[in-house]
């Protein structure tokens, strides 16, 4: 399927952006049509690309084409369809364009148990537990409101860690100690041999029920 998809108009029998009712449907597809949660997240996410595309067409397309390779390899796995959608909305557009009420404990499905390892599958989570919030630079000790305007780190107990170059509140909300279900939600693509930041997990917080989406590291493989 090409990137044609994201283009297509929606009916009101079959939500997704492209036809549910033809043959010859990947596996990855049929499990779109028929649950109506990811046949909403495809429209909407047919919307979002088409603002994408206005700002940054090539960036635009590459992040289409990974998306559609990473959702081919779920095959009819809903919870790493699932995921695929919650990365390239959030990439695309905003976590905002998500619905409000998807967690991470939407893509885990009730089935995320305590690890000491990071999910490794697209679609896979885990329970862990906050270690720290921390400003991305500075080393003030307490951190000082301000610090934190120039990115903001987090760190679990099973040593996965997410960063972002802005000021997160939700990150920011959370305290050492909270426990929080975390999902695999992206691979880095094009990558050197042995280069694999840029992991991008989606987050919830259980003490705040707030979630966020962002990845491993300050830079994706290669240095991008």
């Amino acid at each position: 399927m090409t990137i044609i998809l994201f283009v297509l108009m929606a009916t009101s029998v079959h939500p997704a952006s492209f036809a549910c009712n033809k043959g010859g449907l990947a596996p990855d597809e049929r499990t779109v049509c028929k649950d109506p949660l990811l046949s909403s997240l495809d429209t909407r996410l047919a919307e979002i690309h088409a603002k994408a595309k206005e700002r940054d067409p090539d960036l635009t397309l590459e992040t289409s084409r990974d998306f559609l390779a990473d959702r081919k390899t779920c095959g009819a796995n809903r919870a790493c369809v699932l995921a695929t959608y919650v990365a390239v909305i959030e990439t695309l557009g905003d976590l905002e364009d998500l619905p409000q009420d998807i967690t991470a404990n939407t893509i885990a499905g009730g089935r995320a148990k305590a690890s000491p390892t990071l999910p490794a599958k697209i679609g896979q989570c885990v329970e862990t537990k906050v270690t720290s919030v921390h400003p991305r630079i500075g080393d003030n000790d307490p951190p000082l409101p301000e610090d934190y305007d120039s990115g903001t780190g987090i760190e679990f107990a099973n040593d996965g860690y997410q960063v972002s170059y802005g000021r997160e509140e939700a990150l920011i909300a959370s305290k050492p100690g909270d426990g929080v279900t975390m999902c695999l939600i992206s691979l880095p693509h094009r990558c050197p041999p042995g280069d694999d930041r840029g992991r991008g997990y989606f987050t919830t917080n259980t003490r705040t029920g707030q979630s966020w989406a962002m990845g491993d590291s300050q830079h994706m493989c290669g240095g991008r």
